[in-house]
């Protein structure tokens, strides 16, 4: 990584107290980002205070399940630092909170209770929706700006005992992808982010992988969220990076386009036709 490229940067990441969260909050505050670094409660934030580097971090308490906290994310950073260039929607409810060992038995979705598959949509799906509203008429109007989408793999999110999860992560992509359309021309871009299979982290649990040092390790997002946060990836909308992809070896462009794919697969299937995508 380039030292302090992000200088000056405001980025919000959410579910930031952990995981791959965490990891990413160290990567921007080693880059000289301030980051408004949301999670549940203030205990688990209290972690973030040890965090050193050039940049900062402004612990930010919120219930992503609570439509009004969503809402007042961006101003609330915004009022605190000052400004506001990136939302890193990190934050998600995983099938542990069903079932610790729902890997090896495996939830199927008539088992699913209904108050979980809320929550999980609630805060996997609609949280990123309103965050992500709530930043971007300031982004816009300063003409600059990143959304980036934490999802999974494919595979998970059609496999057999994901539900809700892997639907969950799916709608995230779409509305990825769909942003990025929106956002064409504005200087502001949408790409997703994916370690790149089961990674390291409390959303899989002891129960469901023992094996913790075959698993993807919270650092693969690291070197792709500091790029993408930085002026280097103007131009850059509508993919989805993977960490297990990113080459650091090669120059950050270079390492994008080896890692990276369209968001949300176009090309998975025959495409409806649309008037307006005609030819003329």
């Amino acid at each position: 990584m380039a030292n302090n490229q992000l200088d000056g940067k405001i980025i919000i990441v959410t579910g930031a107290a952990g995981g791959l969260g965490r990891a990413m909050v160290e990567a921007l505050v080693a880059d000289g980002a301030k980051v408004a670094a949301v999670d549940i409660g203030t205990k688990r934030l209290e972690a973030l205070t040890v965090i050193e580097g050039p940049g900062e971090v402004l612990p930010l308490a919120a219930d992503l399940r609570d439509t009004d906290a969503c809402a007042a994310i961006a101003a609330r950073a915004i009022e605190a630092l000052g400004g506001l260039h990136g939302v890193v929607n990190n934050a998600g409810i995983g099938l542990s909170s069903i079932r610790e060992n729902y890997y090896v038995d495996n939830i199927k979705f008539w088992d699913v209770p209904d108050e979980r598959w809320q929550a999980i949509f609630d805060v996997n799906v609609r949280a990123p929706f309103l965050i992500s509203k709530g930043a971007m008429p300031h982004l816009l109007e300063q003409g600059w700006g990143r959304i980036v989408n934490v999802t999974t793999s494919m595979d998970t999110m059609i496999r057999r005992g994901w539900t809700p999860y892997g639907p969950s992560k799916g709608a995230l992509e779409a509305q990825a992808a769909c942003w990025s359309k929106d956002c064409e021309g504005s200087g502001v871009t949408v790409n997703v982010l994916v370690p790149g299979g089961p990674a390291n982290t409390a959303m899989v649990p002891q129960a469901s992988s023992p094996d913790r040092e075959s698993m993807v390790q919270p650092e693969v997002m690291q070197a792709p969220i500091v790029w993408l946060m930085s002026d280097d990836s103007d131009g850059f909308n509508g993919n989805r990076l993977t960490g297990t992809g990113w080459d650091k070896k090669l120059p950050g462009h270079a390492a994008a386009e080896k890692a990276a794919a369209p968001a949300a697969w176009p090309g998975a299937g025959q495409q409806s036709v649309w008037p307006d995508l005609q030819p003329t």
